[in-house]
């Protein structure tokens, strides 16, 4: 079962592990920049949790969420 939840409240975006820089998305989705780029509209504000090394929403939450 994955730790990750739909946010209610605290969410991934406003977490300290969470980064979405399109440089650090295209680091760590090497493949990103054939399809697009990590600037790209359609990831949104999805992003890499730093913690857990996964591509996630914004939206999401878990229980290891630390305030920036």
């Amino acid at each position: 079962m994955s730790p990750f939840t739909q946010a209610r409240g605290a969410s991934c975006e406003t977490c300290r592990h969470f980064d979405n820089a399109p440089d650090r998305m295209e680091r760590a989705l090497p493949g990103l920049a054939i399809l697009s780029s990590g600037t790209a509209s359609a990831r949104d504000a999805d992003g890499i949790c730093t913690l857990y090394e996964r591509y996630l929403s914004a939206r999401s939450s878990c229980a290891r969420y630390a305030p920036r």
